[in-house]
């Protein structure tokens, strides 16, 4: 008799880093991220000597930005998962 590879019981296990716990702690510290971002382009763009210094405070907020994206998008399907697997059962 054949094992089946792919069984129906079998339930997926996260590790620890991916987590919703772990998850959400990510998300926490990226919007402290992007608000420290936020607040180094105003500080760049205020004075006129730092005016050349922007990009690096920008490319920390579009990196921070694209990061919680994903996360948050991972926590979304995930959420979407359990609803329809609960809904199935």
């Amino acid at each position: 008799m054949k094992i089946d590879s792919n069984p129906l019981f079998r339930k997926v296990i996260t590790p620890w880093y991916d987590s919703n716990a772990a998850c959400w702690i990510v998300l926490i510290f990226l919007v402290g991220v992007v608000l420290f971002s936020v607040v180094g382009i105003v500080v760049a763009r205020s004075q006129p000597d730092y005016h050349h210094h922007t990009w690096l405070p920008a490319t920390l907020l579009v990196l921070s930005v694209s990061a919680t994206g994903s996360v948050a998008f991972r926590l979304i399907k995930r959420r979407y998962d359990q609803q329809v697997q609960n809904r199935d059962f």
